[in-house]
């Protein structure tokens, strides 16, 4: 059931990610209306359209980091059942301290390949 969430949550993120690539080409296309000297209207709806687009880009941001969150816990899920873990105790000293360099290496790896 949780996958299938996920899933759900990644279906739908097509549809907004399409929308957000209005947001810099209308914010583009604002530019050169401004400095083509174009009426004023133009401007007003290239700024809708961008408008758009930012709003769709937060959505999508929301969207993909909770699917993430989900596809997570069914890969947990998923691990526990497969090596017949039946009990995890976070309180555990060892558990914890995993957990916190499990979530730490993502952005271990992503510093790195920024730095090369």
């Amino acid at each position: 059931g949780v996958a299938l969430g996920a899933l759900g949550m990644l279906g739908t993120m097509t549809m907004a990610l399409t929308i957000d690539a209005y947001g810099p080409i209308s914010d583009n296309a604002g530019g050169i209306a401004e400095m083509a000297g174009l009426p004023e209207t133009v401007r007003g709806l290239t700024d809708c359209l961008d408008a758009a687009g930012n709003t769709t880009a937060a959505i999508g941001k929301g969207f993909a980091i909770g699917s993430a969150a989900l596809v997570s816990l069914a890969l947990f899920g998923a691990f526990t059942v497969r090596a017949k873990v039946h009990h995890v105790d976070i309180l555990n000293p060892w558990v914890f301290t995993g957990l916190l360099l499990g979530a730490m290496m993502p952005y271990a790896f992503a510093a790195w390949t920024m730095k090369s």
